[in-house]
C-alpha cells in the first residue's frame, strides 16, 4: 500500500509541474506578442516619418504621425 500512495502523489506532483510549465509559457508568448505589436512601425501618411504603430493616429486605413496630419486627411 506504501509503495502505490507514493507512486500516487509523484504522478500528481508531476502533473502539476507540467501545469504550471504549460501556464507559464503561455504567458511568456502573450507577452513577447504583446512587445512585437508595440515594436511595430507604421509610416506617416503625409510627411512619411515612421513612428511606432502604437503612437500613430489611424483614419481610414491611413497612419499620421501628429493631430495637424490627421486633420489634413
Amino acid at each position: 500500500m506504501g509503495l502505490i500512495r507514493i507512486i500516487i502523489i509523484a504522478l500528481i506532483v508531476y502533473l502539476v509541474i507540467q501545469i504550471f510549465k504549460r501556464w507559464s509559457a503561455s504567458k511568456n508568448i502573450q507577452t513577447v506578442q504583446k512587445d512585437k505589436q508595440q515594436k511595430l512601425m507604421v509610416k506617416c501618411d503625409v510627411c512619411q516619418l515612421h513612428i511606432p504603430k502604437s503612437e500613430a493616429l489611424q483614419k481610414n486605413g491611413k497612419y499620421f504621425c501628429n493631430q495637424e496630419h490627421y486633420n489634413k486627411e
